[in-house]
């Protein structure tokens, strides 16, 4: 799910906002002032982020802005990074747990995660791919010549996990922010009772 879109999903933006410590408010699926004070800082916090550390392409900056802002701190060191050396883009950044489903009923099975289950539900995970003449390259994605060495690399630079190294999925082109379990993550993200902060110390 891009920013734009993100926003208009008004349950899943304020448990983002809150989630971030940002909305005061009752997760009630109804915009109002708290809301819009909390976008207002969410917004505030990613337009410090794209000053520091740089803007890169507009579809991977769609992606980062619906990120929690502790992780897309680092994401955006290492989505940077990779730039730098080729055309390198985010394809993916928050999910909905709607979203989670979906794909997760897909077939071929493409995850074993259903909503809720998933880092992407909380903003807290990047996809990566990389793109060649506009075409999206997935190969080699192992072994010494692995197109995504060098995303294991900035990854790990970054402090972020690398889904190459999960011992359960080879997940080479996702990164993410930790590996708090998903069912303290789901506590707090639907119900409001901590921050993503609170969870890290």
């Amino acid at each position: 799910m891009k920013y734009a879109e993100l926003k208009t999903h008004t349950l899943a933006w304020q448990r983002s906002l809150k989630f971030a410590g940002f909305y005061r408010g009752q997760l009630d699926g109804l915009a109002g002032p708290l809301t819009r004070e909390a976008a207002t800082q969410w917004e505030t916090s990613h337009s410090q982020l794209q000053a520091r550390y740089g803007q890169v392409d507009s579809r991977s900056e769609s992606y980062l802005w619906t990120l929690q802002p502790l992780a897309a701190m680092r994401v955006r060191q290492v989505i940077v990074a990779m730039r730098k050396q080729a055309d390198w883009k985010i394809i993916c950044g928050v999910r909905t747990y709607d979203e989670q489903d979906a794909l997760y009923n897909k077939r071929p099975r493409v995850t074993r995660a259903r909503g809720g289950q998933s880092m992407h539900n909380f903003g807290l995970a990047a996809d990566f791919c990389l793109f060649e003449d506009g075409q999206d390259i997935w190969s080699p994605s192992e072994g010494p010549k692995s197109i995504y060495a060098p995303l294991a690399e900035a990854t790990r630079q970054a402090g972020l996990v690398w889904g190459g190294d999960f011992r359960t999925i080879y997940d080479p082109g996702h990164i993410q922010l930790g590996e708090i379990a998903t069912t303290a993550l789901h506590r707090a993200y639907t119900q409001g009772t901590s921050t993503l902060a609170e969870l890290l110390k």
